[in-house]
């Protein structure tokens, strides 16, 4: 299948733990039984102790973060967008530069400042654990409870609020900056690539109700749902998510951020506009595939077929430094394919 940023499609990945590495070296966590799922703070962006929710319990932070650590492929950018620097972060295998990070990071990534972790099978605990971390950030992870509770033995860990990989790119930010007790300046960076965002609408009238779907293609095929960030991101900038979008979410009943289409079923992604990672299979290729080239979107030219990592990885990891970038590189073949589907 086509690249799924930094997680197995089936849900999250789960990670084994073992006794060896529940090695509690820092802060206790709280850890409570609460199913609410939206970030909470302190009443001011710099007081601590902050509690933070997310889908296993609460996590407080005591005291305001000096060694930071980020799992996942965005935390590290709010981190970055926030005046901070983390001690480690995820070495990217997917669409890297040279130094082993997104396209987007070369330029302020410093490998004396920042290790790069090991995270694709899974998680380097005794690594982690001799960085003597302040706080691990995964806002956008899909790890188990296990994995969360073996990080947490490690340092108070900020884990996604609802769903495994379904973060929107705000609450993100937001609980980033709660952590960090920058909530102020994180409540800034989302305004700010809102009102980009806007812009680009305001920009591109051709974009406002055109129907959208965003998928992988290749040996296996998959639509991205409405819950995940790459999908909200383009749903700002006016477009609204196609029939068998819907249709394919009100069958999801376990509320992943992608759903699987066999072939035979290929017309629940067509769409006024058709967005398709190749990467592995071609442009071209997919263009001259007879059941591909069946749909609408691929007959009138509407169809966006990507295959450039980079880029890839930059749509599907949605952040606040991440998205300026990408927009550099895709808008104008955005627009060109929804001028098509008029």
């Amino acid at each position: 299948m086509a690249w799924h940023p930094y997680r197995a499609i089936s849900t999250a990945r789960a990670i084994s733990t073992t006794a060896s590495v529940l090695i509690a070296t820092s802060l206790l966590v709280a850890c409570g039984g609460s199913d609410d799922a939206q970030p909470q703070g302190a009443t001011s962006s710099t007081g601590f102790p902050v509690t933070l929710k997310n889908t296993f319990g609460e996590t407080v932070v005591p005291a305001k973060p000096q060694r930071i650590i980020t799992l996942g492929w965005n935390a590290q950018d709010i981190v970055h967008a926030l005046g901070e620097t983390p001690v480690a972060m995820p070495k990217i295998t997917y669409g890297p530069t040279a130094a082993g990070v997104s396209a987007w990071q070369a330029d302020w990534f410093d490998p004396a400042k920042t290790q790069l972790l090991d995270t694709g099978d899974k998680y380097p605990f005794e690594k982690i654990a001799a960085l003597k971390p302040d706080v691990i950030l995964a806002p956008y992870e899909g790890f188990d409870k296990a994995t969360y509770e073996t990080l947490s033995g490690i340092a108070p860990t900020v884990a996604y609020p609802g769903s495994p990989w379904q973060t929107t790119w705000q609450d993100q930010t937001l609980l980033v900056g709660q952590a960090l007790g920058k909530k102020a300046e994180a409540e800034k960076l989302i305004s700010g690539l809102d009102d980009k965002l806007k812009q680009v609408a305001t920009d591109h009238p051709e974009f406002k109700g055109k129907t959208l779907a965003v998928g992988s293609f290749g040996t296996d095929n998959w639509l991205y749902m409405p819950g995940d960030p790459r999908v909200q991101i383009l749903n700002q900038m006016g477009f609204v998510n196609a029939p068998g979008v819907d249709a394919l979410q009100k069958k999801n009943t376990k509320n992943e951020f992608a759903v699987a289409i066999s072939k035979e079923k290929i017309a629940d992604a067509d769409a006024d506009v058709l967005i398709a990672y190749v990467d592995g299979f071609g442009p071209a290729k997919f263009a001259a595939d007879p059941i591909y080239s069946s749909l609408g979107a691929v007959k009138r030219g509407s169809a966006y077929a990507l295959d450039d990592s980079q880029v890839i990885s930059g749509m599907s990891s949605v952040s606040v430094e991440s998205i300026p970038w990408v927009l550099g590189k895709m808008l104008p073949n955005l627009a060109k394919a929804a001028q098509a589907a008029n």
